[in-house]
Order: structure tokens, then C-alpha cells, then sequence
């Protein structure tokens, strides 16, 4: 297993491990809608769009960058800004071992931190084990799109599990910058 894990903000030099571990899920999966899988240039930007203004981490065991969690707008329109999408991603050898638990763990904090008032994951059906995951950290169904997304040869529907934080304020703060 290598050593403790350890989960701290991605950087610009962490985006080729990251493309590494995504494009197992790309090419070998639907957990992903995407059907080309990004390089690290790519990553680099997708790190750097992300960051300061939400969560973008890895988790790392004997300086292996083994999995990696980040959070986003759930939706352009303004009024969806207290709002983020997340989701986690972990090195397909390395299932089972909670790691994506401890991402998850830590990504869920810093967004409450953050001032955010719910977190959406969006999860290709059927996907027991994100599902759990999911489930495991309160997330409950509010919804599913039917068939939205073809690909390796059938149509795949997405689950919408929402965590909600706070009692939803008249007047909400602007969330915060991320900081770990």
C-alpha cells in the first residue's frame, strides 16, 4: 500500500498523472461522458481554471498521485453560484481502499468552508460503488435524466445526488475563495 495518504491542492505538475488516471474511466468506462481522453496540457488548464475558486485535490501515497477530487459550477446562470458540481476520480488499481472517501472528506469540507450551500454529483447509472459513496456523505437522489448520454454502444442515465448544507439564508454570503 505504500505509506499514509495524503490530500492536497493540485498543482499545474500533477496534470499528467491526472490524465493518466481519467483516461482509464474515458476509454473504459461510461462513469464519463467524455469520448476522447484530455493530455496533460489539458489537465494543466482545466487545474488552473478551477482553482482558486474551488477545490482541485489529489491524494498521493508514497508520492504517487493515486486519485484526485474537484468541484465546479453546477451551471453558468448567476443565481446557481451558491451551488457546485464534484467528483472524484481514483486510480483504477486502487479501488476499495477509501481513498476516494478521504477526497471526497475533504473536498465536502472546504466547500461548506467555502460557503457553498449544496454539492450535485452527477453519476452515470448503473454505479453501486459511487452511488454508496455518495450515500455514505448524506447525497440523496433528486432526480434522474433518462438515456442523456451514448456511448460504448448504449444510452446511460445520470443520477443527480444533492448534499445540502445550511438552512438556505435570505441573504447569502458569495462564497469564498478556496483555501486548504
Amino acid at each position: 500500500m505504500g505509506g499514509a495518504l495524503t490530500i492536497r491542492p493540485a498543482t499545474r505538475g500533477d496534470a499528467a498523472a491526472i490524465a493518466v488516471i481519467y483516461a482509464h474511466y474515458v476509454l473504459n468506462s461510461a462513469v464519463t461522458f467524455e469520448v476522447n481522453p484530455p493530455d496533460s496540457a489539458e489537465m494543466a488548464a482545466r487545474i488552473q481554471h478551477i482553482l482558486p475558486r474551488y477545490p482541485f485535490l489529489v491524494a498521493e501515497r508514497g508520492r504517487r498521485l493515486i486519485g484526485y477530487a474537484y468541484a465546479g459550477k453546477l451551471y453558468e446562470r448567476a443565481a446557481y453560484r451558491w451551488a457546485t458540481e464534484a467528483t472524484v476520480y481514483v486510480d483504477h488499481r486502487q479501488h476499495r481502499q477509501k481513498i476516494g472517501t478521504a477526497l471526497y472528506r475533504t473536498l465536502i469540507a472546504a466547500l461548506n468552508e467555502q460557503g457553498f450551500q449544496a454539492v450535485v454529483g452527477k453519476i452515470t447509472l448503473p454505479n453501486r460503488a459511487s452511488v454508496s459513496l455518495h450515500e455514505a456523505f448524506g447525497f440523496v437522489r433528486s432526480g434522474i435524466l433518462a438515456k442523456v448520454g451514448f456511448k460504448n454502444g448504449g444510452w446511460h442515465d445520470v443520477g443527480l445526488y444533492q448534499l445540502d448544507f445550511g438552512s438556505r439564508p435570505a441573504k447569502p454570503e458569495e462564497p469564498r475563495p478556496f483555501t486548504l
